[in-house]
C-alpha cells in the first residue's frame, strides 16, 4: 500500500564513494529518519516546453526508520525549486533545502 506526500524535508547526506552521494537521514514532521539503505535511483525530466511544468526532479527510494515500523520511502529534489543548486549528485547545500520533498510512503 502506498500513500502520497508533497511535503517539504530535510535531508542529511553520505559519500558512499567518489563522487557518490546518497540521502543518509531525512526529518519530516518534526522526526529524523535514519536512511538503512538506497533501493532505486532515477531522473525524471520535465516539460521543457512549458515553464510553469518544467521540473528536471532526482528520485531516491530509500528504506528508513524513524517511526514504529521500517518503511519506504520516495524522496525527490526539484532542481528548478533550487534555483541554480546543483543535484545530488552534484553539491546539494543548506541553499537546496527547499527543493526537497517527501513524495510517496510504501508500507
Amino acid at each position: 500500500m502506498t500513500k502520497r506526500y508533497n511535503d517539504q524535508i530535510d535531508v542529511e547526506w553520505a559519500e558512499p564513494g567518489p563522487g557518490l552521494r546518497q540521502p543518509s537521514a531525512f526529518s519530516w514532521r518534526g522526526r529524523r529518519y535514519v536512511v538503512g539503505g538506497l533501493l532505486k535511483y532515477w531522473r525524471e525530466a520535465g516539460e521543457w516546453w512549458d515553464p510553469q511544468r518544467a521540473r528536471d526532479r532526482e528520485c531516491f527510494r530509500v528504506e528508513a526508520e524513524g517511526g514504529v515500523y521500517d518503511l519506504t520511502y520516495d524522496l525527490t529534489f526539484d532542481r528548478l525549486t533550487a534555483s541554480g543548486v546543483s543535484g545530488p549528485t552534484g553539491a546539494p547545500g543548506p541553499t537546496g533545502a527547499k527543493a526537497w520533498r517527501l513524495a510517496r510512503v510504501w508500507d
